[in-house]
């Protein structure tokens, strides 16, 4: 489906933080799983301090949780609750306590790989949301088919579209009644997604319309935002909706204070990027775009990325981080805040979306990934009927 004029969260929490690596052959506790912490104790002025008792380690998890938000959005802070937490696990807990501590460590783990972008967080979690899917302790299975729910929705760029319906409907079912907060921004986010790959665009709608509402009840302002917004969204939203053949504009200013123009790269492949640091489908697109890039770089394919940060910090964060090798064209400034033009040109409803262009600077596809992507890329490339691609780089402001 074509996607509408607004961008998915205007407004997001630090998405861009630097995650601390967790050693993994020393572990105080003895998950080797979570890793060594000898290295990670240098870094991380939050993990708990070492020789701790359990009923230390759980006043220490109290205490962090009473942190203000903006500490604990820092990176390391989830990690030392997760350290805690495996600790307490490793004295094989009884009752209420061992309820505290799985959670703890599947929320911490959750926001590892969220707010830090922590891949291996992110597939630990995935194992103990597996794990305790079916634990006998109904607060310790909720929570993990939670998640278990939630990382099925980050895959379903895998499924076939007819599959997407049933996903969101038992989204729909888990979501239903429940206090929605911050931590219900991931799933919000891949829900929409998800939603972007359907087909039907009536049915689309329908869905935006859905779970809008139901994320526009949500206690937490962000995703509040969020959701009146998808209510009021329109897939066509009054732009073009078929961007096949059309040419393709993009200008800006690039995150290194250049001056961009998608016609210099007339006559090479393109790839235009919707994308933001606090998008995590986006984060996770990444590699495959960088191993895509450095495999047909030489023979003439560019990438664009079109960053919808509002936070220039956080990007530029990113960038230190991530080395991304090609051009990112950043927001415009206007009455002290930035703003995106391009995606509202573009009808940009959610994110990541993809536009594949042609050397004619003509739209060949939008919104693929994967296999199909590297597909149309070799066949674009392979196209000897075209200009030959053009050496122009953009110009320095």
């Amino acid at each position: 489906m074509c996607t509408a004029t607004w961008i998915v969260k205007a407004e997001e929490p630090d998405r861009a933080v630097k995650p601390v690596a967790i050693d993994a052959e020393n572990a105080q506790s003895g998950d080797k799983n979570l890793g060594q912490e000898k290295a990670a104790q240098k870094t991380n002025p939050y993990l708990p301090r070492k020789g701790m008792s359990v009923e230390d380690l759980q006043a220490y998890i109290a205490r962090m949780q009473e942190a203000p938000e903006s500490i604990r959005d820092r990176p390391g802070f989830a990690e030392g609750i997760a350290v805690a937490a495996q600790r307490i696990l490793d004295s094989d807990p009884k009752g209420g306590l061992r309820t505290f501590a799985v959670i703890n460590l599947l929320d911490s783990l959750h926001q590892q790989a969220d707010l830090e972008n922590d891949l291996d967080a992110d597939k630990r979690l995935a194992e103990l949301a597996t794990k305790y899917a079916a634990d006998p302790d109904k607060k310790i299975a909720s929570a993990a088919n939670f998640y278990a729910l939630e990382q099925r929705v980050l895959n379903a760029g895998e499924l076939e579209p007819a599959k997407l319906p049933d996903l969101l409907d038992e989204v729909s079912a888990a979501l239903k009644g429940q206090n929605l907060d911050a931590k219900h921004l991931r799933i919000a986010s891949a829900t929409v997604h998800a939603i972007n790959q359907m087909k039907d665009d009536a049915e689309a709608n329908k869905r935006l319309k859905e779970f809008g509402a139901l994320f526009a009840a949500s206690s937490d302002p962000v995703l509040a935002r969020y959701g009146k917004k998808l209510a009021q969204s329109d897939s066509s939203g009054g732009q073009e909706t078929d961007w096949v053949g059309k040419p393709m504009e993009v200008t800006g200013t690039t995150s290194e204070g250049a001056k961009f123009d998608l016609a210099q790269y007339k006559g090479k492949v393109v790839l235009v990027d919707f994308w933001a640091t606090w998008c995590g489908p986006c984060r996770e697109l990444i590699p495959d775009l960088k191993e895509m890039y450095q495999k047909y770089h030489a023979e003439g394919f560019e990438i664009v990325g079109v960053d919808l940060d509002s936070t220039p910090s956080d990007l530029s964060d990113f960038l230190d981080k991530e080395k991304l090798p090609w051009i990112n064209v950043v927001g415009e400034e206007k009455d002290g805040q930035l703003q995106f033009p391009l995606a509202e040109k573009y009808g940009i409803q959610a994110i990541p979306a993809t536009f594949l262009v042609g050397k004619d600077g003509k739209i060949a596809a939008f919104d693929l990934h994967g296999e199909e992507l590297t597909k149309q890329v070799k066949k674009l490339l392979g196209d000897r009927s075209e200009a030959k691609p053009s050496d122009a780089k953009p110009e320095a402001k």
